[in-house]
């Protein structure tokens, strides 16, 4: 496959797995620069026809079912549906806070990001230190430390409500995720396993980073989180998580 039949099949199908084109990706880094902006492309296309559920329409179904029940019942009993409908919004109300708050948990969004992402993980060829820099400068980071060894992958991307970058290095032959989101702050590390995926939630000093992979040992973990910790926070940053 040559680069014009590489651009022609990546514009007619933009997450295409095909080998060849993979293969074709791997060897020629002008061609994988342009399936990079495909990639984002695709992301903020998805990103755009992604209509969320219109806010309260749960609350205004059930408001409107409870109306319509309470019309239909005895004079006599409406005091005692009164108070059954409070308990029953008061139930719901802490259910839809309990889902809201799970929607937002960082390991959760995290997994559910890396479907579409999953080809990234077949990446071995390691890039420039400078793309990686320009990668999270895009999101208004700075790096204060020197990168870790042989990334192979950085993209800006949309991890459920929180702006981040997206990064992959090789650790021991594995590939290892991290998600930074700048200016989102967690209280205290956590570790999660979910979906296949292993992973940690880190607070850094000006956001959270999420270090995650499938296959991968402890160890790698370990490493790939002492590398971003220092590439993002410094030499002065937080120590590693304990495990």
């Amino acid at each position: 496959m040559d680069c014009l039949q590489f651009r022609r099949q990546l514009m007619a199908e933009p997450r295409s797995h095909d080998p060849q084109l993979l293969a074709h990706r791997e060897e020629c880094p002008a061609c994988q620069a342009f399936w990079l902006r495909t990639q984002h492309f695709e992301d903020q296309l998805e990103q755009a026809m992604d209509v969320p559920v219109p806010a309260g329409l749960a609350d205004r179904i059930l408001l409107a079912q409870a109306t319509d029940a309470r019309r239909r019942q005895m004079v006599r009993r409406r005091g005692w549906l009164a108070v059954a409908a409070s308990i029953l919004i008061a139930v719901g109300g802490g259910t839809v806070m309990w889902r809201q708050a799970q929607s937002h948990s960082l390991p959760v969004l995290a997994v559910a990001h890396m479907p579409k992402e999953i080809s990234a993980l077949a990446l071995t060829a390691a890039i420039p230190d400078s793309m990686v820099t320009e990668g999270f400068a895009e999101r208004g980071t700075t790096m204060r430390g020197p990168m870790p060894l042989h990334v192979t992958y950085v993209h800006d991307c949309q991890v459920g409500p929180y702006r981040a970058v997206h990064v992959v290095s090789r650790v021991d032959g594995q590939p290892v995720v991290a998600l930074y989101m700048p200016g989102k702050m967690t209280d205290k590390p956590e570790h999660f396993s979910r979906g296949g995926w292993t992973g940690r939630e880190i607070p850094l000093n000006d956001g959270t980073l999420v270090v995650l992979a499938q296959h991968a040992s402890p160890d790698a973990l370990d490493q790939a989180e002492a590398g971003w910790r220092m590439a993002i926070d410094g030499p002065g940053g937080p120590s590693l998580t304990s495990i």
